[in-house]
């Protein structure tokens, strides 16, 4: 008889206690795992971040500047039509040379004249009063190379649509001269072809229903023509410097006392 093998037994599992699971499941989970930090060159920069209140800020800025501009520009345009303000004329009227002489010397020729200029200062303005403050003029000739003198005037002021005549005396003595500038000046002192030029440096302000505006500077230059010219009532040309910037360019005067009033 052939004897059968004997069949193996189950395991048997083994649980475990209670007490051990409550204790596995209380237990805190395990710690995250931290990756190290990178260098500092290596860490990308904070972007700033914008604010609103500075763009309010700026906008508001320009929206009351432009409030400003226009408001400015509008009382401008009011003051304009109720009062009309405008420049002076000037006009050079006469220039004449009534001692001019030449001297050689050893070193060189020498000037010895006198001259007399007579300007004439316009107001167009029927409601406002141009006051100048003490004023420095200069004479020049061939084209500013040849010193003619200076003087200096005293103040004065211009009421609403009247004129005002000055008269500028001047000297110069042993002004040194090159012999180019003694052959021009002597050929055209005597052919009347010299042609002076005035600088007129004032201070300026207006009188407007006894209210006095600050003086500001202004440089007034007057030439371009010559002295024949002068005589047949030729228009000088002269300029205003205001503030650094040219206001009045090149304007002509004519000597027609119909045209000039």
């Amino acid at each position: 008889m052939e004897e059968s093998s004997p069949q193996p037994q189950p395991k048997l599992l083994l649980q475990k206690p209670p007490a051990h699971q409550q204790t596995t499941a209380n237990l805190p989970p395990p710690p995250a795992r931290i990756k190290p930090a990178p260098p500092q060159a290596f860490r990308p920069k904070p972007r700033p971040k914008r604010r609103s209140g500075c763009r309010i800020c700026c906008c508001s800025t320009c929206i009351g500047l432009l409030i400003l501009i226009l408001v400015l520009v509008i009382a401008a345009g009011i003051f304009y039509l109720i009062y009309d303000p405008a420049l002076p004329h000037f006009r050079l009227s006469s220039f004449r040379v009534p001692t001019f002489n030449i001297s050689d010397a050893i070193d060189g020729p020498y000037l010895n004249a006198n001259t007399i200029s007579r300007v004439e200062v316009k107001n167009r303005s029927g409601k406002m009063t141009w006051r100048f403050a003490p004023s420095r003029v200069a004479i020049s000739a061939d084209d500013g190379d040849v010193n003619l003198g200076s003087t200096n005037l005293a103040g004065f002021s211009v009421r609403e649509r009247a004129v005002a005549g000055l008269k500028a005396e001047t000297k110069v003595s042993n002004q040194a001269l090159s012999e180019r500038q003694r052959r021009r000046l002597k050929g055209a002192v005597v052919g009347k072809a010299l042609a002076p030029s005035l600088e007129f440096r004032t201070k300026t302000g207006v009188t407007l229903q006894g209210w006095n505006s600050p003086y500001l500077a202004i440089t007034v230059v007057c030439g371009g023509v010559t002295m024949r010219e002068l005589e047949k009532g030729g228009p000088p040309r002269c300029t205003i410097t205001f503030l650094k910037w040219y206001i009045y360019i090149y304007i002509y005067i004519y000597p027609n006392t119909t045209h000039f009033y």
